[in-house]
């Protein structure tokens, strides 16, 4: 719980804020996402990425190259994921 002086800080803050970016505080009260423009085209490249140097490294028996693609795969799976939120 806030004291009130602490709570008359936080309103000018907002206020001043409300003041300087009216465009972000408009989107930050209204919970709006900021724009994505190439996200999904990004996190298919990383899948397909990831998944030839997986089979690159199964091929060629390097197995840097494998569990590097593996770590690929995964960092993908987590943007699809964030992705969705």
């Amino acid at each position: 719980m806030l004291s009130h002086h602490e709570d008359r800080q936080l309103k000018a803050i907002e206020q001043w804020f409300l003041e300087s970016d009216p465009r972000l505080s408009r989107m930050l009260r209204d919970h709006e996402a900021p724009e994505r423009r190439h996200g999904k085209a990004a996190r298919v490249a990383v899948d397909i990425t990831g998944g030839m140097m997986f089979v690159l490294g199964a091929l060629a028996a390097a197995a840097a190259l494998m569990v590097f693609g593996l770590l690929v795969l995964a960092a993908g799976a987590c943007l699809h994921m964030a992705a969705n939120k």
